[in-house]
């Protein structure tokens, strides 16, 4: 009898732990089916409730600056406040050099599934040229601009060169007349044609009806040319360099071409107020792949059109002859085609 009892307890006990057995392993699979809808198959994102994706682990955002410069802490900023929206960690990736071809080619072979983003700015506007290994604007989705920087026409401060070439302009109006007593005899130094500021140079000959020389020099920054006195001005991006040069007096501000004037350089004009409808737009935006789905971009672009709206970034740009504009997926999409198509423009009526 005893045998019998404790052959059936232990038949109950076997009986059981395999019910046992069998609830764990169901609680184990619903957990990872639940984990692999959170996070996705193969590590692949998921929508969190923001309609955007839950990256693993992390989030990339590539900037076109070396560290501590005022691009890359400008990114380090939009990613700190841009990571709570997006629910994901933000770290920044500097990759400076090759005026933003660097930074961009690394980021537009990546998948498009908004793990990597990039900081582009008015350089990108360039199209790729075939074969060439470049990236362009038609590369990336653009999802949000973030800010808004300034093109500036410098000349020497204080000539101490004298050359043949050299004229010594003490304000736009010199520069406009000097041209036009001798049509083609002003140079004006840009980082290069197909760049925005070709495309101001271009635009100001035509809107002034004057005829100058546009040229990249090879191998050195347009303000060291005029520096070198190679050029008599150079059409420029207001960054740090240039703007504690000019507050230095090394070098003149002639124009601003923006909409309004630098906060930094408020004594300096603009040339539409001098009569010149010119404007050559430098700014800063958040990017994806191309290809990347566009709830995605969206998302993206309203988490950083939020980020750029804060006092904290405005503090952040302050000094850097930046000032903070957001604009959302649509809009910046928009711009950047209007300013490739304006810009293209340019260079038609010009080769004619």
């Amino acid at each position: 009898m005893r045998r019998w009892l404790r052959a059936l307890a232990l038949a109950l006990a076997l009986a059981l732990a395999a019910i046992g057995c069998s609830g764990d392993g169901d609680d184990a699979a619903a957990g990872r089916a639940a984990e692999n809808e959170g996070s996705g198959a193969s590590g692949r994102p998921a929508e969190n409730e923001l309609g955007h994706q839950a990256f693993q682990p992390s989030t990339r955002l590539v900037v076109p600056s070396a560290a501590g410069m005022p691009l890359d802490r400008a990114a380090r900023v939009l990613a700190g406040l841009s990571e709570g929206p997006l629910g994901t960690r933000l770290f920044v990736d500097e990759r400076p050099g090759e005026d933003g071809q660097r930074a961009w080619r690394d980021v537009a072979g990546e998948e498009p599934d908004g793990h990597q983003l990039a900081y582009v700015t008015e350089e990108i506007l360039v199209s790729a040229r075939p074969g060439s290994g470049e990236v362009g604007h038609e590369d990336f989705e653009m999802a949000a601009q973030t800010d808004v920087g300034f093109a500036v026409l410098v000349a020497k401060g204080d000539p101490e060169v004298e050359t043949l070439q050299w004229e010594d302009f003490e304000g736009f109006g010199d520069f406009v007349e000097a041209a036009e007593e001798d049509p083609g005899f002003v140079e004006v130094a840009d980082p290069g044609a197909g760049t925005v500021y070709r495309a101001g140079t271009l635009a100001l000959e035509e809107e002034a009806e004057i005829d100058l020389s546009p040229k990249s020099p090879a191998n050195k920054a347009p303000t060291e040319a005029v520096y070198d006195a190679e050029v008599e001005t150079a059409l420029v991006p207001l960054d740090a360099v240039v703007l504690s040069d000019v507050l230095a007096g090394e070098l003149k501000a002639l124009a601003v071409f923006s909409d309004g004037r630098c906060k930094e350089l408020p004594g300096v004009p603009t040339a539409k107020e001098l009569g010149y409808d010119v404007v050559v737009p430098v700014f800063g935006g958040i990017a994806a792949p191309d290809g990347t789905p566009q709830r995605v971009v969206n998302e993206i672009g309203r988490a950083f059109v939020a980020s750029s709206s804060s006092r904290t970034f405005e503090r952040a740009l302050a000094g850097s002859a930046r000032e903070p504009m957001p604009r959302s997926t649509e809009k910046f999409s928009g711009y950047v085609e209007e300013r490739v198509r304006r810009s293209s423009e340019s260079e038609s009526a010009d080769a004619r």
